[in-house]
């Protein structure tokens, strides 16, 4: 079987070959210890004032060659690939400290390439109201250029891997775009109409991009927004109910209209969601944490057959544990979530900065021995 007909059939809750694995991000430090050079790809600071000098395609190339070259080298099944830079005039922007820059308008912007390519505002616009929104019913085209990325990876190993689009913006809790996450979640009690239209908004260009992403090759896409952290949900259910999961469907809903796959992510305690996702028709949960309860054996003794889950290793393994430690999760994800199909070995969240590349190895070497069917893992 290739590297993606094994993804499919666990998305499908068959048994492929063997178990296949595969992460949704990685940084360029270890790539350069993975691969042997370094990249733009991921590339924190450097990424950054590439673009700034005017590299877009220099970026974009650089991308591309990345995920071809680390699937192949770890034997991933899949790679997620993110939109591409647009060409954009990026005179005037400037480094202002170790983790802040502007842009040609002035406005400051909080960037830690210690924690992957996140940029953030310094101040959210908290007075932003609904006017400032604009027109849901606007048309909103996704640029061409924005699926250089996808297209190149698809072109390269499309064929033989399974690919997954993500869209620069959730489509769900859109406070990353409006006024930040604390007062988006006050808003949904004292000025609901605001996350309504903010979400509604935000959820149709990320139809757009996610139908962009099929048309470009991809075989699946994956919302991103987040909905728990350790402690669990930050919503409650019934606001959960209320302002996410409508607009959720409406997104799983129109990737299984262009006959793709629809892949959720997010992070922390989840149980109180899982059911949503099997009731809404998501394929397949990315964002297991082990660690916080959500054990792949409780996960697959009550989902087995209706959630593909793409997890089984803690983040926190790769960066801090041992190569044991890391044997042992391997051990138990495949003993307790392979059979019958339904799973993807990955991190709980992304390949995060620091992870330890021989940590990662020793998950290769153990899936090697344990993680071909029939699933016979030794007690």
């Amino acid at each position: 079987m290739t590297p993606k007909e094994r993804v499919i059939a666990m998305l499908n809750h068959r048994e492929p070959d063997r178990v296949p694995r595969g992460e949704t991000s990685f940084d360029s430090l270890f790539f350069k210890e993975v691969c042997g050079y370094d990249t733009l790809a991921f590339g924190g600071w450097a990424e950054q004032e590439a673009l700034w000098a005017g590299r877009r395609d220099e970026v974009v190339n650089a991308y591309i060659d990345a995920f071809v070259a680390i699937a192949e080298r770890l034997d991933w099944a899949f790679v997620r690939v993110p939109a591409a830079p647009r060409h954009k005039d990026y005179s005037g922007y400037k480094r202002t400290g170790d983790y802040t820059f502007q842009d040609g308008q002035g406005n400051s912007f909080h960037f830690n390439p210690k924690v992957g390519n996140i940029i953030l505002p310094e101040k959210w616009n908290t007075d932003m109201d609904i006017a400032d929104l604009g027109d849901p019913d606007a048309p909103f085209e996704v640029a061409d250029e924005e699926m250089d990325i996808a297209r190149g990876v698809a072109q390269r190993i499309g064929k033989t891997h399974f690919i997954i689009g993500r869209a620069p913006l959730g489509g769900t809790l859109p406070h990353l775009s409006t006024v930040g996450l604390e007062e988006f979640l006050m808003r949904m009690i004292t000025d609901p109409e605001f996350v309504l239209r903010a979400t509604e908004i935000e959820c149709s260009k990320v139809i757009a991009y996610h139908k962009a992403f099929f048309q470009a090759g991809c075989d699946a896409v994956m919302e991103t927004d987040d909905y728990a952290d350790n402690g669990g949900l930050l919503t409650g259910k019934a606001r959960y109910e209320e302002f996410i999961k409508p607009s959720l469907k409406r997104i799983c809903d129109a990737a299984h209209e262009d006959g793709g796959y629809f892949i959720k992510h997010s992070d922390g305690v989840m149980w109180d969601l899982l059911d949503s996702f099997v009731e809404i028709g998501i394929d397949g949960w990315q964002g297991i944490q082990p660690s916080l309860g959500m054990d792949v054996k409780l996960l697959k003794e009550k989902y087995g057959g209706k959630l593909c889950l793409f997890g089984g290793v803690n983040g926190e393994s790769m960066t801090m544990g041992t190569e044991e430690k890391v044997r042992q999760e391997v051990r138990r994800a495949i003993k307790y979530g392979a059979p019958g199909g339904g799973l993807v070995i990955t991190c709980g969240n992304i390949l995060e900065p620091g992870a330890i590349v021989a940590n990662y190895f020793a998950e290769m070497d153990e899936m090697s021995k344990i993680g071909n069917y029939p699933i016979n893992v030794p007690d």
